[in-house]
Parts: structure tokens; sequence; C-alpha cells
């Protein structure tokens, strides 16, 4: 039996369905598509790489836009904020997952919520998942790097006091969440819509 049961988030917890979609029609009206483009195409060349902390990901993040200080403003104060309102008005958590959660804790595991984004409580929030559940949450970029970060992996075990070998990694993408897990050591097991 694990003692952890590691979360991925987006794509896991909720069925993600067309929110690609709404954000760019929301950064559409908002003269930021531009910007969501290169976020994305940033995010696949930073994918699994480690810094130092989150201030040195962010760094190395916002380093590969024009204009670095305007693409943190969008991203913390437009996008970041979209996203959870998007969340809000369009999606609710999946079915299977309040009773999931009741059934880890019968058993006393812990659970654990790991984003490759910001904003994890307000989406969370959002999307009708009840914090209680969580025993930790953690972001990514806090971590120093997005999944499959081998270190961002052996952080989280280190934060809650689990071997990798202790830990379940449930998520949508065996590239990111799959690859993760596998380089730690860490089970997987994929949940698709």
């Amino acid at each position: 039996m694990y003692k952890a049961i590691i979360f991925d988030l987006d794509g896991t917890l909720y069925d993600k369905s067309g929110l690609a979609r709404r954000l760019m029609l929301s950064q559409l009206r908002k003269g930021g598509l531009g910007m969501l483009k290169r976020e994305r195409e940033v995010r696949k060349m930073l994918r699994g790489h480690h810094y130092d902390s989150e201030e040195a990901f962010y760094e190395a993040f916002f380093a590969h836009f024009a204009r670095p200080e305007l693409a943190r403003r969008w991203y913390f104060e437009t996008y970041m904020p979209d996203m959870v309102r998007i969340l809000r008005e369009h999606y609710r958590i999946a079915p299977w997952v309040e009773k999931k959660m009741a059934e880890i804790r019968a058993y006393s595991q812990k659970v654990v919520i790991f984003s490759d984004y910001g904003c994890v409580r307000e989406k969370l929030k959002a999307i009708g998942f009840k914090l209680e559940w969580a025993d930790h949450l953690f972001e990514a970029p806090a971590l120093g790097g997005l999944k499959p970060c081998k270190e961002s992996f052996e952080k989280i075990c280190q934060e809650i006091g689990c071997q990798p070998s202790e830990c379940l990694m449930v998520g949508d993408r065996k590239d990111t969440d799959g690859d993760g897990a596998k380089s730690v050591g860490m089970a997987f097991q994929r949940v698709s819509y």
C-alpha cells in the first residue's frame, strides 16, 4: 500500500476538454494571444529542466519572451486569473474525485496535489475541490522545474516524508507525470477522459 497518492491537477482531477480553446478566446479578446502562444512554446522548452528556486525558474521562463517584464505582468495579472475564472465558470471536479479522496483518507494515506502551473489553491477551489482533502499542494515552478523534472519529484518526497517507492503518481500525461515519476522510481497510474 502506498503512503501517499500524488495527483496531477489539470486533466486529472477534472476533464480539461476545451480549456485551451477557452483560454485562446479569452486572450484574443484581451490582446494576449501572442503571449499565450509564446507561453506554450517556452513551457515545452523548459519541461524537465531544473532551476535552483522558483525565482530562478521564472527568470529563465520570462527570459524567453521579447519583453520579459511585460510577459511577467501578463502571466500573473491576466493569464493565471483568467485560467481560474474559466475553471470556475466551466469546469468541475471529476465524479470519482470525492469518493477517491474519502477512500484514501480511510487508509490514512497522504493526498498530494502537484501542478505544473501556479495558483493551485485558487484552481482547486474553482473546480469544487475541497482544500481539506489535500495534505500538501505543490506548484512545479516553486520546486524549480516543470514535470518531468526529477528534482521536483524528489523535493515532493522529501517534503512529505516518503520514499518515491511509497508514492503513487496519478496523472493524465505519460510524458510529464509518468516520466517524472519513473525518473525517481515512483509508480504511475494514468487517468484519461
